[in-house]
């Protein structure tokens, strides 16, 4: 048997999928960022450190969602990857507050999950952004890949 290897493109790959506010579909999180976090060469400890802070502001994001019509609360969550990085958002409408901020960083947020805190200062997660349009916000999670696997 002949296995050949291919050099991976430097195209950039994206997945977004709706996640509804149910604790038992955040495992699925991690399924799907394991093949971008594999194609950009990050570590195992550092996909893992990067899936929990993940799943930790989606958790956190869920109380911020508003409900339309009986409709189930659910987050836009988008997966791209880049030679470089791996960005992940969480996307919402309802209250344009951010997930985890500055205030989450020097203990004084009172209804904010130490997790998330712990996990973007745990060098999980090397840069956070945070935007609102239209009323939608988005909180960006993006993690620098030094060893990318990813060839031109």
């Amino acid at each position: 048997m002949s296995v050949s290897q291919t050099a991976m493109s430097t195209e950039r790959g994206k997945t977004e999928f709706l996640l509804e506010d149910d604790p038992r579909l955040l495992p699925a999180i991690r399924a799907i960022l394991s093949f971008s976090c594999e194609r950009a060469g990050l570590s195992q400890h550092a996909l893992e450190g990067f899936v929990a802070a993940i799943q930790n502001t989606c958790q956190a994001t869920f109380p911020l969602v508003h409900n339309h019509e009986g409709d189930k609360r659910a987050i836009r969550v988008i997966v791209e990857d880049f030679p470089d990085r791996i960005e992940v958002s969480n996307e919402h409408s309802g209250e344009v507050l951010p997930t985890a901020g500055l205030d989450t960083f020097c203990g004084g947020a009172g209804n904010q999950p130490a997790a998330i805190s712990g996990a973007l200062q745990g060098a999980h997660v090397d840069r956070v952004q945070y935007e609102t349009q239209d009323g939608r916000a988005r909180m960006k999670l993006i993690k620098y890949c030094s060893g990318s696997k990813a060839k031109a």
